[in-house]
C-alpha cells in the first residue's frame, strides 16, 4: 500500500487545499465505495501497468491468419531487413472490421498469437483509434515488461514505417525505442529513421538506450554500425554519432574518421545583440568565421533569423570536425547561447523556416511545408511586450469579417498546397479567426504551420486571444499552443495569464485543464514563478473582493508557486466551506459512528455539520468545516492513529452539489456572493 500511496500522491496537484482531488462525477449512497473507486481510478492513471487490452480468452470459431512468426526482421542476424509497413500489414478490409469488433468487445480471440495476428491483419482498415491501439500493444507486451514479446516487437517495428505519422509515432514510441534486448537490425533501423524524427523522439531513442537493456551491448551495436560507415549514408552515420554521444556522454573511438561526415545545423544567438542592432548579422557572422579560418569551405550557408526579438544565426556546416570547432568556440563565448545543434535532414525544413537550405537536401527529399520567412518589421509594436501593461482585446484585434472566416477555413483545407509567406498567413489568420468554423483547430494549425523561428506577430495573436472577455475555447487554445513550458513570457504575458487564471468559470474542468496548465507553464522559470506569485499575493491582499471559489484558487496558486502559505493567510482562513468525506471502519452502525466521531473530533468552531451514511454494515461520514483552517484541522484529526480513510476533501461548490444526490441539503451552507465578485 505504501507504493500505491506514493502513486496517488504523484498524481495529485501540489495544492494544500485538497487531500484527495478528483472529478466527482456521481455521488451515491455507496460513499465508501465511491472513495475507493476514486483512489483506484487515480492509481490506474498513474500506473505504468495496463489492464489487458482484450476481453477474456474465448476460442474463436475460425483461425486468424497472418500469425507473426520467426524469423523476425528486427532481430535476424543474416542480413538487414528494414521495416516495411506495406508488405507486413495486408490490405484487408474484412480484417479491419473484425479488429473494430474486437475493440468494441463484440469479438473475443484466444491467445497472444491470434490477437497480434488480428491486429496485423486489420490495422490498415481499423477505424477505432489505431494510435491508441498501438500504444496499448506496446504497454502490454513491450514497455517495462521483463519478458518482452518478440512478436509484438516485430509488429511495432513494421508499423513504425507507416505513412500515417500518428501510427508511425505511436509504434516507434511504444515499441523499438524501449526494447531491452536490442539487435543490430533494430539499432540500424533506429539510426536510419533518426534524421526524419522530431527532436523529442530522437531524445527518446537515447533515453531508451540509457534506461533499458545492457548498455555495453548497446555500445557494441552502435560501434559495430559505425565500423561499417563506408557502406552507410551520411545521415545514418550522423545519427549514430549523435546517439552515441547522447547515451555515453563521449565521442566514439577514432572519431576523426568522421571529420567530413554529415551536414550539421548550428543555431545560436547573443543575449547582448538584439534584432535592432545595426551590425547584428555581421557580428554573428564574424563569430562563425573565427574558428573556421582556413577551413571556410566547410561553411555551406549562413543566414540570420529574428527569434523572440533576438538576432539569431543559422549555420550549415559540412563535417563533424567543423561542427565541433564551432560549437567549442561558441561555448566559451560570453552572452552566447546555442539554440540548436543537430544533424541536417529534410525534417529540419519541416520544422524550421530555412528554405535557403533546401538545395543541400538529397534529390527527391520532401519539400518544406512551411511558408516563406519574412523578417518582422523592426518598428512594429506589440501589446505583449509594451512597456506598460496593455490588456488583450479579442474584439478589437480579430476582425469581424465573415468572408475572411470562410477564406481561413479554405486555407486550412488546402494547407498542404499553400504558397503564402508567413506575413500573409498570419494576416489571414487574424482576419478570419472570429468567423472560422473551427477556431480551436486553427490555433493548433498556425502554431505548427510557422515552425521556427517564433514570429512576434504569432505571439501577438496568441496574446490577444487570451482576453478573458473572449470565447473560452479560444482562450484555452491560445494558452495551450502559445504559452507552454519553455516559452519566453514577458511581464505582460504573465499578467494576462494571471487574469485568465482569475476569470470565471471556476468549474472543475477549467481548473484542471486551464489553471493547472498556467502554473505548469512557468514551472521551470524562477523569475516567472516569482512574478506570477506577486500578482496572486496582491489579489489575496484584497481577498474581500474575491468570491470563495476565486479566493481558494488564488490561495492554491500562490502555494504551488512558492511552496508557502500567503503572507496574510490567517486573514481569510475561515472563508469558504469545505467538504471532507471519509470512512469510519471501526463501527458498523450510525449511532456507534456518531458517538465515535463526536469523541474523536470533540467540539470545535471549525465544524459546521456532519452527515452519516450506512450501507451494508459500513459507515461513511461527510463533514462540513469552515475555511482552510478548518480543513487543515480536520485532515490532522483524521490522520491521527488509528487513521481514517479520506475519500475527498475540497471546497463545497454549486457544481459539486449538483453532482451528488446526497449533498443537496448542504446547499444552504453555500455563501450568497454579492455582484461584482469573481
Amino acid at each position: 500500500m505504501a507504493g500505491e500511496a506514493a502513486s496517488v500522491k504523484a498524481c495529485l496537484p501540489e495544492s494544500a487545499d485538497f487531500y484527495v482531488r478528483g472529478r466527482v462525477m456521481r455521488l451515491t449512497s455507496e460513499l465508501k465505495s465511491q472513495g475507493v473507486l476514486l483512489l483506484l481510478a487515480m492509481l490506474t492513471l498513474c500506473s505504468l501497468a495496463t489492464h489487458p487490452l482484450f476481453a477474456a480468452d474465448i476460442p474463436a470459431d475460425d483461425a486468424v491468419p497472418f500469425t507473426i512468426e520467426s524469423p523476425f526482421a528486427w532481430n535476424r542476424t543474416d542480413r538487414y531487413v528494414p521495416p516495411d509497413f506495406d508488405s507486413f500489414f495486408p490490405d484487408d478490409i474484412e480484417g479491419g472490421k473484425q479488429l473494430d469488433l474486437l475493440l468494441e468487445g463484440k469479438l473475443q480471440v484466444t491467445g497472444i498469437d491470434a490477437r497480434l495476428a488480428l491486429i496485423r491483419r486489420g490495422l490498415r482498415h481499423c477505424t477505432k483509434h489505431r494510435t491508441t491501439l498501438l500504444g496499448q500493444v506496446g504497454n502490454q507486451y513491450i514497455w517495462n515488461r521483463k519478458q518482452q514479446d518478440p512478436r509484438a516487437i516485430e509488429l511495432m517495428y513494421h508499423a513504425s514505417a507507416s505513412d500515417d505519422s500518428g501510427v508511425a509515432h505511436y509504434a516507434m514510441y511504444h515499441g523499438p525505442t524501449v526494447v531491452s534486448n536490442r539487435s543490430a537490425n533494430l539499432v540500424r533501423m533506429l539510426m536510419d529513421k533518426y534524421p526524419s524524427l522530431d527532436a523529442q523522439m530522437q531524445q527518446r531513442i537515447a533515453w531508451g538506450m540509457q534506461t533499458y537493456g545492457d548498455k555495453e551491448q548497446t555500445r557494441k551495436l552502435l560501434l559495430g554500425l559505425l565500423s561499417d560507415y563506408q557502406r552507410l549514408n551520411d545521415s545514418t552515420i550522423g545519427a549514430a554519432l549523435e546517439t552515441y554521444q547522447a547515451v555515453f556522454k563521449a565521442d566514439p573511438p577514432e572519431v576523426s574518421r568522421f571529420n567530413d561526415v554529415g551536414l550539421w545545423v548550428i543555431v545560436f544567438h547573443r543575449s547582448d545583440v538584439s534584432a535592432t542592432h545595426p551590425r547584428a548579422a555581421e557580428i554573428l557572422r564574424e563569430m562563425v568565421a573565427k574558428p573556421l579560418r582556413g577551413q571556410e569551405e566547410m561553411l555551406l550557408e549562413f543566414v540570420t533569423r529574428v527569434n523572440e526579438g533576438q538576432e539569431t544565426a543559422v549555420v550549415l556546416l559540412k563535417g563533424l570536425k567543423a561542427r565541433q570547432l564551432l560549437v567549442d568556440y561558441l561555448e566559451k563565448r560570453n552572452y552566447t547561447e546555442l539554440d540548436f545543434n543537430e544533424l541536417f535532414s529534410a525534417r529540419v525544413l519541416q520544422e524550421r523556416r530555412l528554405q535557403e537550405f533546401a538545395r543541400f537536401l538529397p534529390e527527391g527529399a520532401p519539400a518544406s511545408r512551411l511558408p516563406a520567412y519574412t523578417r518582422p518589421p523592426a518598428d512594429e509594436t506589440y501589446a505583449y511586450r509594451a512597456p506598460e501593461f496593455v490588456a488583450p482585446d479579442y474584439q478589437s484585434y480579430f476582425a469581424d469579417d465573415v468572408q475572411a472566416g470562410r477564406k481561413l477555413d479554405e486555407l486550412f483545407e488546402n494547407r498542404g498546397k499553400l504558397e503564402l509567406s508567413d506575413r500573409e498567413l498570419l494576416e489571414a489568420f487574424r482576419r478570419g479567426l472570429r468567423h472560422s468554423s473551427s477556431p480551436n483547430t486553427m490555433f493548433g494549425w498556425i502554431s505548427g504551420a510557422l515552425g521556427w523561428p517564433r514570429d512576434p506577430r504569432l505571439t501577438e495573436i496568441f496574446y490577444q486571444a487570451l482576453d478573458p472577455k473572449g470565447p473560452e475555447d479560444v482562450r484555452k487554445a491560445a494558452l495551450y499552443f502559445g504559452f507552454g513550458l519553455g516559452t519566453d513570457k514577458t511581464s505582460n504575458v504573465l499578467r494576462a495569464l494571471f487574469d485568465v487564471y482569475m476569470a470565471p468559470p471556476f468549474d472543475d474542468t477549467t481548473n484542471r485543464n486551464m489553471r493547472s496548465r498556467i502554473l505548469w507553464s512557468v514551472r521551470d522559470h524562477e523569475d516567472d514563478k516569482y512574478y506570477l506569485s506577486t500578482l496572486f499575493a496582491e489579489a489575496l491582499s484584497e481577498h474581500a473582493k474575491l468570491s470563495d471559489v476565486a479566493l481558494q484558487q488564488a490561495d492554491s496558486a500562490y502555494k504551488q508557486l512558492t511552496g508557502e502559505d500567503p503572507p496574510n493567510a490567517k486573514e481569510f482562513s475561515s472563508r469558504g466551506v469545505y467538504l471532507v468525506m471519509f470512512g469510519c471502519e471501526s463501527t458498523s452502525t450510525i449511532p456507534a459512528s456518531k458517538q465515535y466521531i463526536s469523541q474523536r473530533l470533540g467540539d470545535s468552531p471549525h465544524l459546521l455539520t456532519k452527515k452519516f451514511r450506512e450501507e451494508k454494515g459500513e459507515v461513511s461520514v461527510m463533514v462540513l468545516v469552515r475555511g482552510t483552517a478548518g480543513l487543515k484541522w480536520m485532515i490532522h484529526k483524521l490522520q491521527e492513529q488509528p487513521a481514517l480513510p479520506i475519500y475527498f476533501a475540497g471546497l463545497l461548490t454549486p457544481e459539486l452539489i449538483e453532482k451528488g444526490d446526497h449533498l443537496q441539503e448542504f446547499k444552504k451552507y453555500l455563501p450568497v456572493e454579492p455582484p461584482g465578485k469573481n
